[in-house]
């Protein structure tokens, strides 16, 4: 394992505590996946059965809520570090065994102006079974050498501790043999001779090798030369880019702007319950009027920046094509638009202006998901430029990518500030508000992808089932949430 790889291993390992225990069921689900692990997906159900029993039990009983903060925190940091390798270690299938016939024939010498004899087959002789046991034994071998991770000794996958070649001409690693022009010339253009002997090679010598006791002697100009005039040429420079990347790049840039509102509205709404846990509901429900001008204003901005974006007439014939879009833009400017009732009328209840809140986010990210789904519906009457403009399988993967960055960022983030901050601000159950619109995002990314995934077909045989259980720890994160905003006795 590298250095860059290693600690990146010890990075991941401590997202149970970085995130005090919320992030280890869904860390498990992730790396039972990637590693094919039935014991790691065992135990990230275990997790996920502790997390629900300290949702469960918060403020109810303490002694085990306390408990199961400390086996999601500690435990799953622990373990994480014990099972850090399986990130990269890489899942072996082993090839089935092929069947062979082992046939002795024995061929009687043949004397001058003789017939020779038919030869005499032996019974067929099966080698599946010693051949099975060759590869078992090479499978242990393998397991239990990289059990304890790659040697740290040893050149192994760019170990920085391997010295060089002591040769001040030569820039490759130690070496024991002799490096002629013939070798690097293989090297260089990456295939191997079949009848190259190192024994017969006579070609110059670049470099006589690590353990060379002597003078060290720079090679001739001419052998020098040799070396780079054997060197493959370079592929010609693509003339043209290929169009149809260039289609996909558009239509990336067209449908992100066209469902970005969603994302500013939660974002604002997010900000919002931050700044409101410091202020008094009087003070801090004016501040709604910003949740409400975000999409407008990206509209207008994207509105400006149309004919800088795209061709004349690409936006409004795409829009056209898919109507759903511009009724998404619609849905996702209304749904902006509610919290700002707090402000022009009556105040409401703390509880009710954070519920409401919540609901214009989930109500802009329902938009958010009409148009990413509506990007790979088919048209009718499409062209092919349409029809090739959004690669499904990569469409798919994409949102769930960012899903898995909102989860990992920022619902840890809300949850560690939120509690840290809980001690000096005015309001500590404003958190929970910042929790769920944060937890609505995640959930509209997973729901979009596993749309997509079902819709194109283009799912693998693992994706549904960890969709669904993603979903399930973050729908419970968000129930829990609005369930704390109701019970809390928020400062008038």
């Amino acid at each position: 394992m590298s250095t860059v790889l290693r600690g990146s291993s010890w990075v991941v390992s401590l997202v149970p505590l970085l995130s005090l225990g919320f992030l280890t069921w869904p860390l498990f689900t992730v790396l039972a996946v990637r590693a094919r692990s039935w014991p790691v997906a065992g135990a990230a159900l275990g997790y996920l059965g502790l997390f629900a029993l300290e949702l469960w039990t918060f403020r109810t009983h303490e002694t085990v809520f306390d408990i199961s903060l400390f086996l999601l925190m500690v435990a799953g940091t622990a373990h994480a570090v014990l099972v850090r390798h399986l990130w990269f270690r890489r899942v072996r299938r082993r090839p089935a065994p092929v069947e062979a016939d082992v046939m002795a024939v024995d061929y009687a010498m043949v004397s001058a102006g003789g017939v020779a004899p038919e030869p005499v087959l032996a019974e067929p002789v099966s080698v599946e079974e010693p051949v099975q046991r060759l590869l078992d034994e090479i499978d242990e071998l393998v397991e239990e050498s990289m059990r304890d991770g790659e040697p740290q000794v040893g050149y192994d996958y760019d170990d920085p501790t391997y010295p060089d070649c002591p040769n001040p001409y030569c820039d490759e690693p130690w070496h024991g043999l002799a490096i002629t022009t013939r070798m690097e010339r293989m090297r260089t253009h990456g295939e191997v001779d079949l009848d190259y002997d190192y024994r017969d090679d006579d070609s110059p010598v670049l470099c006589p090798g690590s353990a060379f006791e002597g003078e060290w002697e720079q090679p001739s100009y001419e052998v020098t030369a040799d070396r780079w005039e054997s060197a493959p040429a370079l592929p010609p420079p693509d003339p043209e880019p290929d169009p149809v990347v260039a289609l996909r790049a558009r239509a990336d840039t067209l449908w992100t702007a066209v469902a970005r509102p969603a994302v500013l509205i939660v974002v604002a709404s997010w900000l919002l319950a931050m700044v409101s846990m410091f202020l008094a509901p009087a003070q801090w429900r004016w501040l709604t009027v910003v949740v409400g001008v975000m999409a407008p204003l990206w509209a207008g901005w994207s509105y400006g920046r149309e004919k800088r974006l795209f061709p004349d007439g690409y936006a409004r014939k795409r829009l056209r094509a898919r109507r759903s879009a511009p009724a998404a833009v619609v849905l996702m400017v209304w749904g902006g638009w509610l919290p700002m009732r707090w402000a022009w009328e009556p105040p409401l209840d703390p509880a009710e202006g954070y519920f409401a809140l919540v609901i214009a986010c989930a109500v802009a990210c329902l938009g958010h998901a009409v148009v990413q789904i509506g990007r790979v519906r088919p048209v009718a009457g499409a062209s092919m430029d349409d029809l090739t403009e959004t690669d499904p399988k990569a469409h798919g993967e994409n949102l769930v990518v960012l899903g898995f960055g909102w989860m990992l960022f920022g619902l840890p983030i809300t949850l560690l500030f939120g509690w840290i901050l809980g001690y000096l601000a005015y309001q500590p159950g404003a958190m929970w508000a910042a929790v769920a619109v944060n937890a609505v995002l995640v959930l509209a990314f997973f729901i979009e992808s596993g749309a997509v995934k079902i819709m194109t077909k283009t799912r693998d045989d693992g994706d549904l089932p960890m969709l669904v259980f993603l979903m399930i720890g973050v729908g419970a994160l968000l129930v829990w949430s609005l369930l704390r905003i109701g019970a809390t006795q928020f400062q008038p």
